[in-house]
């Protein structure tokens, strides 16, 4: 009779102690949602963080953006960026009193850049761009502030390079987000 109640006991604490590790885990990621502003237009970024310690994280961001080339007054075309990014980042900044992190990070960028809505005429000479996939890599600095235990506010300010683009090989983003801890 108390083997039985032994091995109930130990494996209630190894069933408890095995929960209690897949509940920390999932304590590590948050998700983030950030309008963006870039030169002529707009974007909005969807980013996954998993925390690998207190100081670095791993992120995967899903990126779109709107933009509208000028190449000279009279006339103007649409194209728009859709970009995957996979970073590591680490802590430059720390004020826990106060909620305060900077985090610096970047790592490869891919995608796609649809331009002209697909069209290759262009109603001038002064440029030749087609729709193509990009790739390259991206650097970030990133602001958060905590407002409770599962929401911040973030600030990312994001620099892109592509090498293969035809039009803006390089890109600024700027963005202020709300990010959700996930328990």
């Amino acid at each position: 009779m108390k083997k039985t109640y032994l091995t109930y006991w130990v494996c209630c604490t190894l069933w408890l102690v095995t929960v209690q590790q897949i509940h920390s885990q999932r304590s590590n990621y948050s998700v983030g949602v950030a309008p963006t502003y870039k030169t002529d237009g707009y974007g909005i970024q969807l980013i996954l963080n998993n925390y690998r310690s207190e100081t670095d994280y791993l992120q995967a961001s899903l990126v779109a953006t709107f933009s509208k080339e000028t190449p000279n007054s009279g006339v103007e075309f649409p194209y728009h960026d859709y970009l995957l990014n996979l970073g590591y980042f680490t802590t430059v900044l720390t004020s826990k009193k106060r909620g305060l992190f900077i985090f610096f990070g970047g790592g490869p960028s891919a995608g796609y850049k649809y331009i002209n809505k697909g069209d290759t005429e262009f109603a001038f000479d002064a440029i030749r761009a087609e729709s193509s996939f990009i790739y390259g890599g991206y650097a970030s600095l990133e602001m958060d502030f905590f407002l409770s235990d599962a929401f911040s506010l973030f600030v990312p300010i994001n620099g892109f390079y592509h090498f293969n683009s035809d039009l803006n090989d390089s890109t600024l983003l700027l963005g202020v987000g709300i990010r959700y801890y996930l328990k």
